[in-house]
């Protein structure tokens, strides 16, 4: 058995949850994976499309009844100190392989990578002070976690990007030619490589952004900027949070505030001229390579990590951030809007199907 250990999970109430690993685990149940998720959060078990999550209590009843053996593998995503490493410490001798995925905040320092908070969200001084001794010590731990693993030959690291190896051997102090590890980009959802994006007649509106609000890293700010230097241009954002409430609202962007589907997603695409995704941190930016792999054209950042995963897409624009500040005419637009992509890089063939391969493997 396959237990994949996740800090929450998609269900009929938050369908959005860590959604990048729903999506590889419903490509585990087609490839005939056996394999139970185990969330952290959960107050009971559920099936959610055809996926058995289970809780932290039924998985630490398990372990307690000794039903883990030498067949089992513990696969981990973006494993924290509380919940995972404390789990696995008492588990991994028994038994056969801990895979960990490492996707971003578990492994980065986070004063060196994330952008501050916007002002209306600021965290007090004394906040930042133990966010920073948390790390501290969630960098020591995962370090001696990592050498204890390796040492036992348990140990398997799996990083979404070369930028996420590089920074998390960075962050923890460990050369990666000692450890074993794979670098197997995030998957794009089915959604996105069975249909091709094209351009509804009566779209909607030339820009398209969707991001959590509040959270600085995915700069609404900077859209915003691009929306008042850009007036002929109209704008639509979807996504949650109360950073208008504290910011006036472009005359030419409307908010949205709904969730959206995956599977909705390509329909909805089609409904506007381009997306424009910027960031200021990423371990991969799955949502923007989803929209690239659509075919879509995209606006994004010109961060390393942006040219790792999409420098080679010819409807991808990585964009400087003096960028968002000018105004651009139609010819920029009708340019961009006459680029269609179509890659297969993000497949399920060139992601996904390495970790299926590599877990059934480890099963014969």
């Amino acid at each position: 058995m396959i237990y994949i250990l996740t800090q929450n999970y998609p269900s009929e109430k938050d369908k959005y949850a860590m959604s990048y690993v729903h999506s590889r685990n419903l490509i585990y149940q087609k490839q005939k994976l056996e394999f139970t998720v185990v969330s952290m959060v959960a107050a009971e078990s559920y099936y959610f499309e055809g996926i058995k999550v289970i809780t932290k209590n039924n998985f630490l009843a398990l372990i307690k009844e000794d039903k883990l053996n030498m067949k089992d593998i513990i696969v981990s995503h973006a494993p924290n100190l509380k919940n995972h490493i404390t789990l696995i410490n008492k588990i991994y001798f028994k038994v056969k392989k801990v895979i960990v995925f490492f996707h971003g905040h578990e492994v980065l320092k986070t004063s060196n990578y994330y952008p501050k908070n916007y002002k209306f969200n600021k965290n007090s001084y004394f906040k930042l002070i133990l966010r920073d001794l948390y790390d501290e010590i969630k960098l020591k731990i995962m370090k001696r976690f990592i050498e204890k693993l390796t040492r036992a030959d348990k140990l398997t690291i799996i990083c979404v990007s070369k930028w996420m190896k590089n920074h998390a051997s960075l962050c923890l102090g460990i050369d990666f030619k000692k450890v074993e590890y794979k670098i197997i980009n995030n998957n794009a959802n089915q959604v996105f490589l069975n249909s091709h994006y094209h351009l509804d007649d009566e779209y909607l509106a030339d820009f398209v952004t969707v991001r959590p609000l509040d959270v600085s890293k995915y700069a609404i700010d900077l859209v915003v900027k691009f929306a008042i230097s850009n007036p002929d241009f109209k704008f639509h954002v979807y996504g949650k949070g109360e950073y208008f409430n504290y910011n006036k609202l472009p005359e030419n962007m409307i908010v949205i505030n709904e969730f959206i589907s995956q599977k909705d997603f390509p329909a909805l695409l089609n409904k506007y001229r381009c997306c424009m995704m910027p960031t200021r941190l990423d371990a991969q930016g799955v949502m923007v390579c989803e929209m690239a792999t659509y075919g879509i054209p995209v606006i994004t950042s010109k961060l390393e990590v942006c040219e790792e995963m999409l420098g080679d897409f010819t409807n991808v624009y990585l964009a400087e951030e003096d960028f968002f500040s000018k105004n651009i005419d139609q010819d920029f637009i009708n340019q961009l809007s006459s680029v269609h992509g179509s890659f297969n890089k993000f497949s399920i063939e060139n992601t996904v199907l390495k970790e299926v391969n590599l877990l059934k493997d480890l099963q014969k």
